[in-house]
């Protein structure tokens, strides 16, 4: 086809996209469908009613992440912002008195080292409140700040080197002073004018988040409205028969499969493939509990009418009085009984072939074959297929406990002391992730994520804040010692 188009008619979707102009229909549905083909079985295109629940369930858990997300984000924004403008004020305030204090209670010869000291302790602080306040994977936020920073430490290293290399008096102290008010101020501006950004960044994601929960309501509804329609037998047996007809239609994509389930004495579907097998009466059933036996004679009274061969098919329970997979024989026609099918397309291909190498046995012997089978003999393969059948089940297990034993195997083959010894040598020996507290992560996105929540990690940083703390306590004490000295050495 050269173009595509669909349209839809219903007033509820038509005001649903009409009053949110900035979701696509396209793209919504889309979205719908790749979410509803991952949760398809490989047998048919259609959903199950247990698949159903699930999707349904899955959409209001999505749905529950979204606003706690948002409110997480919405709590942390502000969280963020107070701490930032707290510790900034905190930051100028002792920054200035430390800076007055130096001025006025030292010499010219001092000034240099003590300034410029000052200066470093300045940029270390800000770069560890950077790290301890903002979240390790919003670099885009942290590069704003840093920049608004580094714009600040440059311009007050500027001028404190202009002011030493310049005459010391009160008017240039009283200048300098004001000079370094000026640039915290405008710091302070760049600073709000980011967080203003955030904030604008962060209203943006609350509406997308928000447009993808009205999104998930709809979706939910849709299908609750499915769930709802399923609730009635008559709908859930038509949905049931669906499914069987297009897993019949994958199976045999040559042959005539018609649903004859409005049709009086013709079960629900017919299986014709031409003159080389029998045509097949296939009755479906969805039960919570097991098939009644009046829906068993009906079955037999149809198969007769019809004069073929019959498929009995249960797909959630089992049959009153059939063993599963059991074979009867009724006016030369063969009756097979399935219990628990669930739709798997393995177990109805594997009716159909009894059923076809039997009845194809029978008319051998009808064409004048010395070979018969008696009723033992026919017990017997109706065992010997019990058993195929449970072997294969058997196997399927098997394959599948082996699959995941070998997979734990293969990740506890490992080499630790090699792999330290490798690590003194090369910067990485096989790429792992290890936090300080001894925390191996598979690679770098859980180690940050990790981190935020070390507690080693956090002591680090305090650990880091309380040496930048006493390292000026003691310098204090060192700039009070020197004074004394100079005041004994003047006198």
């Amino acid at each position: 086809m050269d173009s595509f188009l669909l349209s839809v008619n219903n007033e509820k979707i038509w005001n649903f996209y009409n009053t949110r102009k900035d979701l696509s229909f396209e793209q919504v549905n889309l979205l719908f469908i790749d979410l509803m083909s991952s949760l398809l079985p490989n047998n048919a295109d259609c959903i199950t009613p247990k698949m159903s629940e699930q999707l349904v369930e899955n959409i209001k858990n999505i749905q529950s992440q979204l606003v706690l997300v948002t409110e997480t984000m919405k709590y942390n924004h502000n969280d963020n912002i107070i701490k930032i403008a707290v510790k900034l004020s905190e930051f100028k305030r002792e920054y200035i008195d430390d800076v007055k204090m130096i001025l006025n209670n030292n010499l010219s010869d001092n000034l240099a080292p003590l300034l410029r000291e000052q200066n470093s302790i300045m940029i270390d602080k800000t770069q560890l409140l950077i790290n301890e306040i903002l979240p390790k994977n919003n670099e885009q936020v942290t590069k704003q700040l840093n920049a608004s920073f580094q714009t600040l430490h440059t311009s007050i290293t500027e001028d404190t080197n202009k002011f030493l290399n310049s005459t010391i008096n009160p008017s240039n102290l009283t200048s300098f002073i004001t000079s370094l008010e000026q640039k915290f101020s405008q710091s302070e501006s760049r600073i709000e004018s980011n967080i203003k950004e955030i904030r604008e960044s962060n209203d943006k994601i609350r509406d997308i988040s928000q447009s993808q929960n009205n999104m998930s309501l709809l979706l939910n509804n849709n299908v609750s409205e499915i769930l709802k329609k399923m609730e009635n037998s008559s709908s859930k047996g038509k949905f049931s028969e669906n499914l069987v007809f297009s897993v019949l239609n994958k199976l045999f994509p040559n042959a005539d499969v018609n649903s004859v389930g409005d049709k009086k004495e013709t079960g629900d579907i017919m299986l014709s493939r031409g003159n080389n097998f029998t045509t097949i009466l296939i009755e479906n059933k969805t039960y919570n509990c097991n098939v009644p036996t009046t829906e068993v004679e009906k079955f037999e009274r149809d198969v007769e009418i019809q004069n073929c061969c019959g498929l009995f098919l249960s797909q959630t329970s089992g049959i009153t009085y059939k063993s599963n997979f059991e074979i009867n024989i009724h006016k030369h026609n063969v009756l097979l009984y399935i219990h628990d099918v669930n739709y798997d397309s393995d177990k109805i291909k594997l009716g159909i072939e009894i059923i076809d190498m039997i009845k194809s046995t029978m008319c051998q012997d009808d064409a004048g074959k010395t070979d018969t089978i008696d009723k033992d003999t026919l017990d017997d393969i109706n065992k010997e297929f019990h058993a195929v059948f449970s072997q294969k089940d058997n196997l399927k297990r098997i394959m599948k406990d082996f699959n995941q034993k070998m997979l734990i195997q293969i990740d506890d083959i490992k080499l630790p002391k090699l792999e330290k010894y490798l690590s003194t040598r090369y910067t990485s020996s096989i790429g792992k992730m290890v936090c300080d507290c001894g925390f191996i992560a598979k690679n770098q996105g859980s180690l940050a994520s990790h981190k935020r929540g070390c507690v080693a990690e956090k002591n680090k940083v305090k650990s880091s804040i309380e040496l930048t703390v006493v390292k000026e306590q003691n310098d204090n004490i060192i700039n009070t010692i020197k004074k004394k000295k100079n005041v004994n050495d003047a006198s």
